[in-house]
Order: C-alpha cells, then sequence, then structure tokens
C-alpha cells in the first residue's frame, strides 16, 4: 500500500483542539482547493473546486492555481468527514494507514505528518449517516506507560457549528 508522508519536521501555530493527557493541540487543517475553469454557464469566475485536506500548507501553495484556506469545521453540504488521529509512532500511524486504505474507497485521501515533533495522520471518509453531519473528529489513544492494553480514548468532534464538544463516535 502507498500512502502520501509528508515527514518535513516543521513548527506551527497550534489549533483549537486540546489534549490534557498528551499536552499537546491538535495542528490546523488546511483545505486545498484550485480555481475552476469558467464554463459558459458559470458566472462566478472564482468558484473553488476542493482538491484535498492537509497539516501543511506549504506543500501546495506554490502550485499555480491553488487555493489555500485554514478550516476549523466543514459545511452542512460536504459528504465527507475527516478525521485527524495522533499516534505514538510513524510505524503505528503507517500501520493505521494501511489499515485504511484496505477497507476505504481509493479515491479519499489520507496522510501521515509529522509536526511539532508529533506523529498525526488526515483521513478524509464519507459521513456515516448515523452521524449528524459532517465533522472533523480529533483523535488519541493514550496508553499507560505499563500497560498497552489499558488506553484512555480521546476523541473530540467539531461539526458544521466550529464547536469543539468530546464525543464518542468512532469508539474506545
Amino acid at each position: 500500500m502507498r500512502h502520501n508522508v509528508s515527514l518535513r519536521k516543521r513548527r506551527t501555530d497550534h489549533g483549537r483542539v486540546w489534549c490534557p493527557s498528551l499536552r499537546l493541540y491538535f495542528p490546523r487543517i488546511f483545505r486545498v482547493s484550485r480555481k475552476a475553469a469558467k464554463g459558459a454557464r458559470q458566472k462566478d469566475p472564482q468558484t473553488l473546486q476542493h482538491i484535498a485536506y492537509t497539516l501543511d500548507p506549504s506543500a501546495m501553495a506554490a502550485i499555480r492555481g491553488c487555493v489555500v484556506d485554514e478550516i476549523d469545521h466543514l459545511h452542512h453540504e460536504v459528504s465527507h468527514s475527516l478525521i485527524l488521529r495522533y499516534h505514538w509512532s510513524r510505524s503505528l500511524a503507517s500501520s493505521y494507514l494501511e489499515g485504511v486504505e484496505d477497507v476505504m474507497d481509493p479515491c479519499n485521501s489520507s496522510e501521515l505528518f509529522e509536526v511539532d515533533d508529533a506523529i498525526f495522520t488526515l483521513t478524509e471518509r464519507p459521513t456515516r449517516v448515523d452521524w449528524p453531519a459532517p465533522m472533523i473528529i480529533y483523535v488519541a489513544e493514550i496508553y499507560d506507560t505499563q500497560s498497552e492494553i489499558c488506553a484512555e480514548h480521546f476523541e473530540v468532534i467539531v461539526g458544521p457549528d466550529g464547536r469543539p464538544e468530546p464525543r464518542e463516535l468512532l469508539g474506545a
């Protein structure tokens, strides 16, 4: 399996979601879009088409025609949700993405990032019908230093209203 890896170590301004057990802020998320070609019936030439999401805006900013915007929530009309997950190591993150790619549609994007010396995956997935709306889900498993079996599950969702809320949609 092959997935995108952006392992350039970089420092960044942190995002809004704080995980007290890990004592870290989750990184900010950016939407990458491109200007749509102006069609005969299209009146607004500035219409943007979604391409991808990233934690590293510099990787796409130099591409001609791309627009990179920071986001803190998804709108009601999108059909997908995002999962931003913290991982203890690159190998665990890579294994997680391989498992995701085994069961997800290949057109859904998934990437691995190293930000501020922490490892994260960002996965785009269809919004489940039992979820209230498209959302960004921030997830981490915090393991007890003595036992890998006993883990604390951290999960915060941000819906279209933009407010972070602790909730378990993905389960422990």
